[in-house]
C-alpha cells in the first residue's frame, strides 16, 4: 500500500469513527421546498464520508408533501426515512417523533423551508465533534417576518432566563445535538414538549454557531400570533415556576395590603374615634380579594389539567400512521 492510499484509508476510517449523522426535519405545507432540502443534504453530507440518514416527519400536512417524500424515499433509498402522523401534532411533537427514530450519534434538527441552507449543517456537526453537547445556529440576520421575530424574541428571552443563558445567546430550531442528550430528551416525555428546553435540560456544554439564514422562497410561515402565544404559555407552564412565583407575589401583596388597610381602620376607630368605613368599602375589599383568589385558582387549575392529561394519557404526543425506513 503506497503512502497516498494509506492516507486515504486513514482519512476514511477517521471520518467513520466520528459517528453517524441523523437529520430530523418536521414537514408541514412544504411540498415545494422539502425535496430541495433533501437533495441538498445528500449533496452536502455524502462528501464527508460519514454515514448519515435523513428523517422526515409529515405532520399530517394538508398538501401533497407525503407524495413528495415517497418519491424522495424511492430515489435515495435507506438514506431517507419518512413517517406520517395520523393527526397534526405540532412541530415539537413531530421532532420528538423523529428523535425516536434516529440511529445516529449526532442529531441535527432543521426546518423544511430552505431558510436553513443544507450545507450549513456541517458547521453545526463540527462543533459536536469538538466536544459540545449542543450547537445552535445563530443568524447574523433573521429573515422571518417582523411579527414572528417579535414573538420569537419574547420566547427566547424567557428561555434564556429559565436556563441562565447569556443575553446575546441565540436560540433557533437549527441545531446539532449529541445522541445521549436526544435520548434523555425522549425519556422526558410529557404531553406539552418544547424541544429547546428539553435538550437544554441535559446539555452541559453548548455553543452558538454562526450560520446563514435565507429568505423564504416558497409560501408563508405557519407561525402566527396565536401560535406564538400558545408556545409562550406552554414554555412558562411546563418548564418554569414563574406562575407559582406570580401567585406567591399576589398573595404577598394582598397580605401587605390587608395589614396596611386593617391598621388604618383600627387607628381611625380607636385613636381618632372615626367610625369604621361601611358597606361600600367592604364590597370593594371583598371583591378585590375574591379576584385574587380566583386568579390563583385559575393558575392552579391549569396545572391540574396538565397533570391530568399526563397521567390519564388523554392527550398523546403523536401517533404514526405510516412509516418507511
Amino acid at each position: 500500500m503506497n503512502i497516498a492510499t494509506r492516507e486515504s484509508a486513514d482519512t476514511t476510517q477517521r471520518r467513520a469513527s466520528q459517528g453517524k449523522i441523523s437529520v430530523v426535519i418536521p414537514v408541514y405545507n412544504s411540498s415545494a421546498s422539502v425535496r430541495l432540502v433533501i437533495d441538498g443534504l445528500v449533496g452536502a453530507l455524502t462528501p464527508t464520508g460519514r454515514r448519515f440518514e435523513i428523517i422526515l416527519v409529515d405532520d399530517c400536512s394538508p398538501d401533497n408533501v407525503w407524495t413528495v417524500l415517497r418519491h424522495a424515499k424511492e430515489d435515495h433509498g435507506s438514506v431517507v426515512k419518512i413517517a406520517r402522523l395520523l393527526k397534526n401534532s405540532g412541530q415539537h411533537n413531530a421532532i420528538l417523533c423523529g428523535f425516536s427514530l434516529v440511529t445516529g450519534d449526532v442529531v441535527v434538527t432543521m426546518d423544511d423551508d430552505l431558510q436553513n441552507p443544507p450545507e450549513e449543517v456541517l458547521s453545526l456537526i463540527a462543533s459536536i465533534d469538538q466536544g459540545y453537547d449542543l450547537a445552535i445556529g445563530s443568524y447574523g440576520s433573521k429573515q422571518h417576518s417582523r411579527l414572528r421575530n417579535a414573538g420569537g424574541g419574547f420566547i427566547d428571552s424567557l428561555q434564556r432566563r429559565i436556563f441562565g443563558l447569556p443575553s446575546d445567546f441565540q436560540l433557533t430550531s437549527f441545531r446539532a445535538i449529541r445522541r445521549i442528550v436526544v435520548d434523555h430528551a425522549v425519556e422526558m416525555g410529557g404531553v406539552f414538549p418544547y424541544i429547546t428546553c428539553m435538550v437544554f435540560s441535559h446539555a452541559s456544554k453548548y455553543t452558538n454557531v454562526l450560520v446563514r439564514h435565507e429568505p423564504r422562497r416558497f409560501g408563508q410561515s405557519n407561525y402566527n400570533l396565536k401560535r406564538s402565544l400558545r408556545l409562550s404559555a406552554n414554555l412558562i407552564l411546563s418548564y418554569s415556576s414563574y406562575p407559582l412565583y406570580f401567585v406567591a407575589g399576589l398573595c404577598s401583596l394582598a397580605f401587605l395590603f390587608s395589614i396596611v388597610f386593617g391598621s388604618s381602620v383600627l387607628f381611625q376607630a380607636i385613636v381618632q374615634g372615626i367610625s369604621v368605613p361601611g358597606w361600600a368599602s367592604t364590597i370593594v375589599i371583598v371583591s378585590f380579594f375574591n379576584a385574587l383568589i380566583l386568579a390563583c385558582l385559575l393558575i392552579f387549575g391549569i396545572y391540574l389539567s396538565r397533570f391530568n392529561q399526563q397521567l390519564t394519557r388523554r392527550r398523546v404526543n403523536y401517533t404514526i400512521e405510516e412509516l418507511h425506513e
